[in-house]
């Protein structure tokens, strides 16, 4: 009786051993995929983005589709009401990248900061504008001598702002500029505490409806084209390398998404800021989603950089940025 109990444990105990033997033996296969199935895990950035406005649709079709978690990614969005307070977090290391415009990640170099655009996603020629009101006696960028103007200091909406003025032969001495952030914008001119105003989609959008008929649009066309990136910091880059190009292919697949789906990334991205679905479809047009990194971005920099020093934005006898290393060029694919 006991040798016959004996031995069945023995013949259990060395089928036992002879499953595991082979487990290790066919490594690769079905018993090694389930493991790594069940224990993987994806990698995780934190992404601070300008959630208000429109220009960012890549990202929020990014994280709606599921695109970073095609390249198992999980990507952490930390919400923010302009590009300015992304990049504070981004410098203040609470982030590991950011949504940027170029004039911000210029001012953060001039801080003594090492930012590095690392992919544009979306450029635009109409995302910001001048606003005025008619009953200002404002009609052209020339009528502003002696006005009130809301603009959101140290933005790309300022800096538009002076490229307008400058163009119009008007001096910065010749106005009165009244600091404001993007959301308060279109209230104070619909109010009439202000004459005009420089903001970016979708406030100027939302003012206009305010006004009515009693309003004037000029867009920057053909003096700036406002390009949005993706920004980290150069000291993160050997630790999120990886990440980082996920990231970006990410959005890549976004802007594959934009232009097959037209109707379906209309409707995720007014879901996303919370807009109706019409403005976005009339605003729509104004951007170009395509991920790249343009050969100009330095000189372009380049001149932002001369104008925040001019305007005063940065002390006179700061350190001028090494422009072309603001922008890393080895996160972008080769076919990008």
């Amino acid at each position: 009786m006991m040798d016959s109990k004996f031995r069945v444990w023995k013949n259990l105990i060395s089928t036992l051993v002879s499953v595991v033997i082979a487990c290790i033996l066919l490594s690769g296969s079905g018993c090694e995929k389930k493991v790594s199935k069940t224990h993987s895990t994806s990698a995780k950035l934190s992404f601070a983005v300008d959630v208000v406005t429109m220009a960012n649709s890549p990202i929020y079709i990014a994280e709606a589709k599921g695109f970073w978690k095609d390249e198992n990614l999980n990507v952490e969005i930390k919400p923010f009401v302009s590009g300015r307070l992304a990049l504070d977090a981004l410098v203040g290391k609470s982030v590991t990248a950011a949504t940027v415009v170029d004039i911000s990640t210029v001012l953060a170099a001039y801080q003594g900061h090492n930012p590095r655009i690392v992919a544009t996603f979306v450029t635009s020629e109409k995302h910001v504008n001048m606003l005025a009101r008619r009953d200002r006696g404002i009609s052209k960028p020339e009528d502003l001598k002696g006005k009130k103007i809301a603009v959101s200091p140290g933005t790309s909406a300022e800096f538009v702002m002076n490229l307008f003025l400058e163009r119009a032969g008007i001096s910065r001495s010749d106005v009165s500029v009244v600091a404001l952030n993007p959301p308060e914008i279109a209230a104070a001119i619909s109010r009439g505490d202000v004459d005009a105003a420089f903001a970016w989609q979708p406030h100027i959008y939302n003012a206009q409806q305010a006004l009515g008929s009693n309003y004037v649009v000029v867009n920057s066309e053909g003096i700036y084209n406002h390009p949005f990136s993706v920004v980290v910091m150069a000291e993160s880059i050997p630790n999120y390398k990886e990440d980082i190009k996920k990231l970006i292919l990410g959005l890549i697949q976004a802007e594959k998404f934009i232009k097959e789906n037209r109707s379906e990334a209309i409707q995720i991205v007014a879901k996303r800021i919370d807009v109706d679905p019409k403005i976005v479809e009339a605003l729509w047009d104004n951007y170009v989603f395509e991920v790249s990194l343009d050969p100009s971005l330095p000189q372009s920099l380049k001149r932002e950089g001369k104008w925040v020093k001019k305007a005063g934005v940065v002390k006179e006898d700061a350190k001028e940025p090494d422009y072309q290393a603001l922008v890393y060029r080895g996160l972008l694919p080769a076919s990008k």
